[in-house]
């Protein structure tokens, strides 16, 4: 007993120390929260489990073992008690894993959050393991997808790149080529999860992938679509050999056939759900065949079960198949007469939900995409007007309604429900009555007799909802077997046991709803089998990654599934003991219900341990899958398990006079006619064979029914046992899509909701399998790095050798350490990194690890434990580092502080020193300063008394003067005061006459302006009587109209009077005339008639005539003047509303002219009253103006003041008065005017029509004569596209017989060949290899278009002998003093051949001869490799620039000036010459960013690469250099330039390719850091910034042989800003974008030429694993992006106001933005181009002293610095030297040029243009120019 204590104690200490170890207070862990989320299947409440972020806060240990934890979430909410298995640690760096095995915690917490931050940087793409996980954004990304991101995955092993569809893709085609085995890409997930656009990107990516590289390139400058397909022309060999299969019709390649096959299945497959707006109602397998070179050969589709019930019933809010909404949308005007179609809301099928259109979706234009579709894949006209009207065939059959007569036997409702039936019949090609008796009546065979029984109202409809369901599900076999007969890979050398093949699987994903049904139950079966063939992967990956890294493992349990399939299908041993088996009997007994149905399956099923029987719903049962329970209801499950074929229907449809209807059920009609079963399956195509109803003895099947039964269940069974023997022989790829909601809404995904998917989807299972064995797995390197620290004597952060920190019998464990003292974890070889990484382990005492051959393995909860020793350790170490560090700061403060003091003391005192002596000199200061004022005020005085005196004596005089001025001024102003009074009053006397006047003259003016007031008073009132009069005459109009309306009806009253006695009269003779009639009846019976009464029926008859006639005719005048009436009574209405109008117009202005009037007397009153009061004023200021001047002067001014308003305010009443009066008279015309006008307006109307017809007239014409124009000039690029395909499938065959090894390298694609090709061109410098003679050929074969014989052989010859062949070069002599100048022969003969043939031929044939020699360049070019093309670079530039400066100035060489200019800018030439360098340059990220690149970064601490005089190009003296990887690089750059200067190229354009290899380089590397996430680390960025500084160090080397410094800095400015950004810059913007600041103006500082798409990847993908370093945290990372998504926001808003790119276009921008055209940089600026073709035909002039000319444009070389060395140092120089070459503007390289005397220009432009073609002449030309007749001129001028 004591010793079972002691054990139990012991198993509690461990569980505690172990739970010790991996929770601590402070640890991140996740907290879960359970709720309720609904009833589960078996009625009990289903709880869901959600987590929460929280911190451990305190651990309580229970005397069990167990461990407590009290947490504080992130909301703040506190929990107690937690126990510490329900809790997980969780991940530190969410936002930088790519793959959830790579998580350093595998759990449901961890996942969910690692998606939801991926989600929100927009990374729908993530890694679990080998599965790709990919999450609807349900927004568009094009920057995730294009050519150019398929050229970015293209050759890329799966996990360099970030996750991708395309990264899935390129693993699958990669291991078919490499192993050639099958492959299979399984795509699976729930309805709306994206499956379908996955499906097709694969599909995009691998007919991408199958191109040649130059295809992908033509088509990624040509701006292709984005599936990288040529929509024309013809494929590769063996790719399109249909031909013209199509009965004439243009083949597109199979491909595109491809591609096309699926809009064409989900039009007719795919339908609205509530889930998904284009939900795949059907599974769907692709296989793709390719051949040996990759290409795709052909393909086959294989669907299964189609959902047939969507076709006749539907609920809101779904929708059936589009193509029924297409049709109905997008027919044509014709198509709908003949199928009789109208809106979708018309037919009873489509009208059951409701919902007709889809938002952003326009069916007429999908409409059309599905006619070209059919056309694309090859289905003719009548076999697409067959399609169409079976789809519209089954729309009127859901029109046709039955009811119920007196017998209760099914008829046709109504005349809808008829008219229907006659159109669906006319449609299927039979007859409506057979149709009618088909849908109503049943055929019952019995012994001897058969009976036709009628069928009930229910009956029918069900017969016609059968009939509409299979006619679809055929059609839509039909369509599958057509395209497969399509694309299949038979007919083009395939086979069915093809290796090469890649399986697409496109099937539904497991389904739970509300109600289940039969296709829930068969989804989920689908998903059981595929759930179980996952699991068996995913167990044979571990078991494989185990044995490869060598680790001893034991059998990994998994959950198989295999128990579910035996319930649903039946157990091997045990028959009908499952779901579907049950079903099938239950189907086959004649009066089953779903009630015994779902007793059955309760009783026989009940012991099952996944099978369950809900209480609350007695017809359902419950089956508990691998994703959970399901409830499936046993309504309608018999019904849909029945896939019968009435007999009838299939005699009737058998017989159809539509050939694809007769098809669909001819095995059926055979069948039926017999007596036999259905067939199972159609003959989809013209010339395919249905699988036959007999049995294997050829005969027939004895059991006659009218219903023949197959199981659809059975089928697709039997159909998914193929798929998993298919699947079985192929290598699986994993797909799981993932709905991130069920709204649809983008940027939001919830994890309840995502983490039934991944259960469903098995993630979740593959990650436990995971965690049952090791599931973390760490590379040596990382581990050793992270948990270095645990070492007890860990040497990480220590400046000393470590020693052993075991302290074993090994000794010292000794380490390299870097210059700054910490350890070169990148120096240790893999031995000793295995070595830390057990001894860590063994510090640690963990227990059951293993070490493979590259990675650590531990189980599940040993990094838990390692975390948590690791924040212990950090913890005291950061305790011991706060300690020294606060003691030293408190000495360091101590020290500071007694400094200080004495500081303060000595100032001090100095200060009260300093104050003392100023205080002293003040003192002495101001003693002086009193002494001197002292002086000076005793002067002051002394001064001031004398000059006392002789004031005194001044002012004397001055007041006696005073006295006397002011004596004769008083005497003289009394006088003065007189005379201006007596003229005071001379002037007001005057003022007072003048007033009289002036009021006078103004009372004058007032009457003159009253009566011209009355005046205008009695017009209007003139005025106003005359509309009273024109009233009273409409009036009197109106009452005529009234009267003869009176009498019109009058009238009619007295003919319809006439009309009823005429009536009457005619009735009395009809009675006349029968008694008549009667009695010569009875007397011709009695033989006795009379020729009276012959003569009485005569009579009788023609007055019977003629009282017809009069009936007649007094109709025909009763009808007129009904006629005559309705006129009356209408224009009687019109003059009525006019009468109105008018009566309503002249009350309005009778009231308008009274008011006025009005108005006027007022102000007359008014006026009068102011006249009067200012008349009375005046005699008051009169009498009163002696007293009161200066009053009366105001009053005046204020009486003029007061007129003047007066006056102002009169004028502007005359004027409104003026104005209301002219709009009367307005409106008064214009009523006059109103019928003219119309009349004007009517005939102006009908010429305005006439003339818009005859102008739509003459546009109708224009444009039929542009389409004619456009016809022919498309047919004339067509066949000038043959013709190249001929030229370059002839160039093919040459180029491949020229290889040596055709045993490897025939095998190659065409684009290794010429790699092959280039290198050993690189490795031969002096030699060039010549163009064969075979392309020659195979192009001169046919004479050139539009020239006459003679002179296309000429054209032919001059290609043979200039182009095809090469040349030599002709040094031309500049004087005895200048240096030769180098021309080639062949750019000499072009130019003065095209000289010589303008003046004879006509410009068309000119520009024909110089496009066949163009494309002999080109052709030449291509087949030359790169010295090849920089040969012909040159060539183009010399007979460009010898061509324009001979046509420059002269009109008849106009048409030759342009061709010189296409020769300089020969951009096919530059296009090939830069493919050339691309494949020269190996910038291959994984070499360049290696390990040994990071050990060398971290040794050279970035300084910058100069190399001295003694030392390579590409490297220093040192052991780094010979190490380095960049050496190898720029020794590529080194070969090209010295290709081209050893071909001779111009000095110009040597430098701008030299510039744009560096700028080829930047982008190369700036693509791999947007794409590649391990680029993106600080080490990674060190490394390229020390590379970078390597190529600066390789420029200032080269020097002007390439660029300046300054040029390279700004070729290679984008990748230096993305690495600075990746070391520092980030973390800066990181911080204060977490603080809130603005970070856009540091953007533009630091990374101007980066875009903010771009510096949004760089964060994205940026991780700091420098030193170990901790990085920062995520909460910062995330800010940062976020900021980074705002300024994002904002730039597009800007745009978008400014006339920018809409929101449509934002999506389109963001490819644009993010990735950048590494080959854009090798369009040569014309600029260049023009200044190095001068190069050639301008004498060479070099300063004076033996300078070099100056470099032209902004690619000048600069001159050296002092940290430059300079060119004659340089080995390059040396050997440029040795051979002494001329470059083309005559000048010696750089050192030469140093050294040579001076060069004055010798001659001019024409000079040097003769002295070159007399050399030219002079040279070796071929032979077989000069006896032609079109060459006469050679001869000619050598004789001259």
């Amino acid at each position: 007993m004591t010793q079972l204590q002691a054990q139990q104690a012991a198993l509690v200490a461990l569980a505690r120390r172990s739970d010790s170890a991996v929770f601590h207070a402070g640890s991140q862990v996740w907290v879960p929260i359970e709720t309720v989320a609904g009833l589960a299947p078996d009625g009990s409440k289903k709880k869901q489990r959600t987590w929460q972020r929280g911190v451990v806060q305190v651990l309580h240990h229970q005397p069990t073992g167990e461990l407590l934890l009290d947490v504080r979430t992130e909301a703040g909410q506190e929990l107690e008690g937690l126990p510490a298995a329900d809790c997980c640690l969780q991940n530190e760096r969410d936002d930088t894993v790519d793959d959830l095995v790579k998580s350093d915690f595998l759990h449901e917490p961890g996942i969910l959050h690692t998606l939801r931050v991926r989600y929100g940087l927009d990374s729908i793409y993530t890694y679990s393991g080998s599965i790709l996980i990919a999450a609807n954004p349900h927004k568009r990304l094009r920057q995730l997808y294009g050519p150019r991101m398929m050229a970015q995955y293209r050759g890329v092993p799966l996990g360099e790149l970030s996750p991708h569809v395309y990264a899935i893709a390129e693993q699958a085609y990669a291991a078919m080529m490499m192993d050639e085995a099958r492959q299979a890409i399984l795509i699976s997930g729930e309805s709306g999860a994206g499956k379908t656009e996955s499906a097709k990107m694969v599909m995009q990516y691998l007919a991408h992938r199958a191109m040649p590289t130059h295809t992908q390139h033509a088509r990624l400058e040509g701006g292709g679509g984005s599936g990288g397909i040529p929509r024309s022309g013809s494929g590769p060999p063996g790719a399109g050999g249909k031909g013209h299969a199509n009965g004439g019709l243009e083949s597109a390649p199979i491909e595109e056939q491809v591609l096309e096959s699926n809009p064409l299945l989900e039009a007719f497959g795919n339908a609205k759900t509530s889930r998904n707006d284009n939900s795949s109602r059907f599974g769907k397998f692709v296989e793709i065949d390719f051949d040996a070179g990759g290409r795709v050969t052909g393909a086959s589709i294989s669907t299964y079960l189609l959902e047939r019930s969507r076709v006749v019933s539907i609920k809101a809010p779904e929708r059936s198949y589009h193509i029924f909404y297409q049709l109905c949308a997008g027919a044509s005007e014709e198509q709908r007469q003949e199928l009789g179609l109208s809106e979708a809301a018309a037919f009873r099928y489509l009208r059951q939900s409701g919902v007709y259109e889809l938002s952003d979706v326009d069916d007429a234009q999908e409409f059309r995409h599905t006619l070209e579709a059919m056309r694309i894949v090859g289905l003719q006209q009548h076999h697409v007007d067959a399609v169409l009207r079976t789809v519209a065939g089954v729309l009127h059959l859901g029109n046709v309604a039955f009811s119920d007569n007196n017998s209760d036997e099914a008829v046709v409702a109504d005349g809808g429900s008829m008219a229907a039936l006659e159109t669906a019949a006319r449609l299927l090609g039979v007859s409506d009555v057979g149709l009618e008796a088909a849908l109503t009546t049943r055929a019952i065979e019995t012994r001897g007799e058969r009976i036709v029984k009628r069928l009930d109202c229910r009956e029918a409809a069900e017969s016609r909802d059968a009939l509409a369901k299979t006619l679809y599900a055929r059609l839509f076999d039909w369509l599958v077997a057509a395209i497969n007969k399509k694309i299949n890979s038979l007919g083009s050398g395939g086979g069915g046991a093809n290796a090469r093949r890649i399986g697409i699987l496109d099937i539904y994903g497991f389904e739970s709803f509300d109600i289940n049904s039969f296709e829930q139950l068969c989804i989920n079966l689908a998903n059981e089998r595929l759930q179980q063939q996952f699991n068996a992967h995913v167990f044979k990956g571990e078991q494989e990654e185990y044995a490869r890294e060598g680790i001893a493992w034991s059998f990994i349990d998994f959950v198989d599934n295999q128990d579910c399939l035996d319930l649903l299908e039946g157990a091997a041993g045990a028959s009908g003991l499952g779901v579907f088996p049950l079903i099938d009997e239950a189907c086959r007994l004649p009066r089953a219900t779903y009630q015994d149905l779902a007793h059955t399956l309760r009783s026989r099923l009940a012991g099952q341990p996944r099978f369950g029987a809900p209480k609350r719903a007695q017809h359902a049962f419950v089956v508990d899958h691998y994703a959970g329970g399901v409830c499936y209801t046993t309504e309608q499950l018999m019904e849909k398990n029945k896939d019968f074929v009435v007999a009838e229907h299939a005699h009737l449809l058998g017989g159809s006079t539509i050939t694809i209807i007769r098809e669909l059920f001819a095995a059926d009609a055979a069948a039926a006619a017999t007596g036999g079963a259905a067939a199972d399956s159609i003959a989809a195509a013209a010339g395919s064979e249905l699988p036959s109803p007999r049995k294997a003895d050829g005969k027939i099947g004895g059991r006659k029914s009218a219903f023949m039964l197959s199981s659809v269940g059975a089928r697709f069974r039997k159909q998914l046992a193929g798929l998993m023997g298919t699947l079985g022989q192929c290598q699986p790829h994993y797909i799981r899509c993932v709905k991130p909601n069920p709204e649809s809404r983008p940027g939001s995904l919830q994890p309840e909701y995502v983490l039934e998917q991944l259960r469903a989807g098995g993630v979740l299972e593959a990650v436990r399998i995971a965690c049952a064995g090791f599931p973390t797995r760490k590379p040596f390197r990382p581990f050793a790095q992270r948990y270095a620290l645990l070492l007890p004597e860990a040497p990480a952060n220590s400046r000393q050798r470590p020693t052993s920190p075991g302290g074993g019998s090994n000794g010292g464990l000794a380490l390299p350490l870097t210059p700054t003292g910490f350890i070169d974890w990148f120096a240790l070889s893999e031995a000793q990194l295995a070595d830390v990484c057990r001894r860590i382990l063994f510090a640690s005492q963990l227990e059951g690890w293993q070490l493979g051959r590259s990675r650590v393995f531990l189980r599940a909860g040993q990094l838990a434990q390692l975390e948590g020793a690791r924040g212990r350790r950090l913890a005291v170490s950061a305790t011991k580092i706060q300690a020294a560090w606060r003691g030293m700061e408190a000495r360091q403060l101590l020290r500071r502080a007694r400094a200080a003091a004495v500081s303060i003391q000595s100032s001090w005192r100095g200060h009260v020193a300093r104050k003392e002596a100023a205080r002293l000199r003040r003192e002495r200061a101001a003693t002086r300063l009193q002494a001197t004022w002292r002086m000076h005020h005793q002067r002051s005085v002394f001064l001031l008394q004398r000059r006392t005196r002789a004031a005194v004596a001044i002012q004397s005089y001055v007041r006696m003067a005073q006295q006397r001025r002011r004596f004769i001024r008083d005497t003289e102003l009394g006088k003065k005061q007189a005379a201006r009074a007596a003229a005071e009053a001379a002037r007001a006397a005057a003022a007072v006459t003048i007033q009289a006047a002036m009021r006078r003259r103004l009372a004058q003016k007032k009457v003159a302006q009253l009566r011209r007031e009355a005046a205008k008073l009695r017009e209007l009132t003139a005025q106003r009587d005359s509309l009273a009069e024109e009233r009273q005459q409409l009036q009197a109009g109106l009452a005529a109209a009234v009267q003869r309306a009176e009498r019109a009806e009058a009238e009619v009253a007295t003919l319809r009077a006439q009309l009823a006695s005429l009536s009457s009269e005619l009735e009395a003779s009809q009675v006349q005339l029968r008694t008549a009639q009667a009695a010569a009846a009875e007397a011709v019976t009695a033989a006795s008639a009379s020729a009276a009464v012959a003569a009485q029926a005569a009579a009788a008859a023609e007055l019977e005539a003629a009282h017809r006639k009069a009936a007649q005719a007094l109709q025909a005048e009763i009808e007129v003047l009904r006629q005559q009436r309705a006129t009356g009574e209408a224009a009687q209405a019109a003059l009525e509303g006019e009468v109105r109008e008018l009566q309503a117009a002249v009350r309005e202005e009778r009231f308008q002219v009274e008011a006025l009037a009005a108005a006027a007397q007022q102000k007359e009153a008014e006026h009068a009253a102011a006249l009067e009061g200012l008349q009375a004023a005046a005699a008051e200021q009169q009498r009163g103006l002696g007293s009161k001047d200066a009053a009366l002067a105001a009053l005046q001014a204020e009486a003029i003041a007061s007129a003047a308003a007066l006056h102002s305010e009169m004028d502007q009443l005359r004027q409104q008065m003026a104005g209301q009066v002219a709009a009367l008279q307005a409106a008064l015309a214009e009523q006059h005017e109103q019928a003219a006008a119309a009349e004007a307006e009517r005939a102006a109307e009908q010429a305005a029509a006439q003339e818009r017809s005859g102008h739509m007239q003459s546009r109708v014409a224009a444009l039929s004569e542009r389409s004619q124009r456009l016809e022919a000039e498309l047919q004339a690029a067509r066949s000038r596209e043959a013709q190249l395909q001929e030229e370059l499938q002839a160039a093919k065959r040459a180029a491949s017989a020229l290889q040596r090894t055709p045993s490897k390298i025939g095998a190659m694609s065409p684009g290794a060949s010429r790699t092959l090709s280039n290198l050993e061109q690189m490795e031969s410098p002096g030699s060039i290899p010549a163009v064969p003679a075979a392309t020659g050929a195979a192009a001169g074969t046919a004479p050139a278009a539009g020239l006459s014989a003679q002179r296309a052989e000429a054209v032919e010859a001059l290609k043979l002998a200039a182009v095809q062949r090469r040349l030599p070069v002709v040094p031309v002599p500049l004087g005895p003093a200048g240096t030769p100048l180098s021309i080639p022969l062949s750019s000499w003969l072009l130019c003065e051949s095209l000289i010589r043939w303008a003046g004879a031929w006509q410009p068309g044939e000119i520009v024909t001869a110089a496009d066949a020699l163009q494309r002999g360049i080109v052709d030449a070019a291509d087949a030359g490799g790169l010295r090849g093309q920089a040969y012909w670079l040159a060539c183009s530039l010399a007979a460009g620039g010898l061509l324009k400066f001979r046509t420059v100035g002269r009109r008849e060489y106009s048409h030759l000036l342009r061709l010189s200019d296409a020769l300089i800018n020969c951009t096919p030439v530059h296009e090939a010459l830069g493919d050339s360098i691309a494949e020269a340059l190996p910038v291959s990220v994984a070499v360049l960013l290696s390990d040994e690149a990071k050990r060398v970064a971290r040794r050279r601490g970035h300084a910058p690469v100069s190399p001295g005089p003694d030392e390579s190009p590409g490297g220093a003296a040192g052991g780094d250099a010979a190490q380095s990887p960049w050496r190898a690089l720029l020794g590529g750059v080194s070969n090209v330039l010295e290709s081209l200067r050893a071909e001779g190229v111009p000095a110009p354009a040597v430098r701008a390719v030299a510039w744009a290899c560096l700028r080829y380089i930047d982008a190369e590397l700036l693509n791999a850091l947007l794409l590649r996430r391990d680029c993106c680390s600080v080490s990674a960025a060190k490394a390229l910034q020390a590379g970078l500084a390597e190529l600066r160090g390789w420029v200032a080397y080269v020097g002007g042989e390439c660029c300046s410094s300054e040029e390279a800095d700004v070729a290679i400015e984008r990748i230096t800003q993305a690495a600075r950004f990746l070391v520092q810059g980030k973390d800066d913007c990181m911080r204060k974008a977490y603080s809130g600041v603005n970070i856009a103006a540091d953007l533009t500082r630091s990374c101007p030429a980066l875009t903010l798409q771009q510096v949004y990847r760089l964060s994205e993908h940026q991780h700091d694993d420098w030193l170990g370093s901790e990085g920062t945290s995520g909460r910062e990372s995330m800010a940062l992006l976020q900021t980074l998504k705002q300024l994002m926001a904002e730039q597009r808003a800007r745009l978008g106001g400014s006339g920018g790119s809409g929101p449509g276009d934002e999506e389109d921008e963001d490819e644009e933005d993010l990735l950048v055209e590494p080959r854009e940089a090798f369009k040569l600026p014309w600029r260049v181009l023009t200044e190095a073709a001068r190069c050639f035909v301008q004498p060479p002039a070099a300063p004076a002293g033996g300078s070099t000319p100056a470099r032209v444009g902004s690619l000048a070389p600069a001159a050296g610095t002092p940290s430059t060395p300079m060119l004659g140092d340089s080995p390059l120089r040396r050997a440029a030297l040795s051979s002494a070459p001329r470059l083309p503007n005559g000048s010696l390289p750089a050192a030469a040029a140093a050294a040579s005397p001076a060069v004055q220009p010798a001659m001019s432009t024409s000079a040097l243009l003769d002295t070159i073609g007399q050399a030219c002449l002079a040279a070796d030309l071929p032979t077989e120019l000069r006896g032609h007749p079109e060459f006469t001129f050679l001869a000619a001028d050598a004789e001259a």
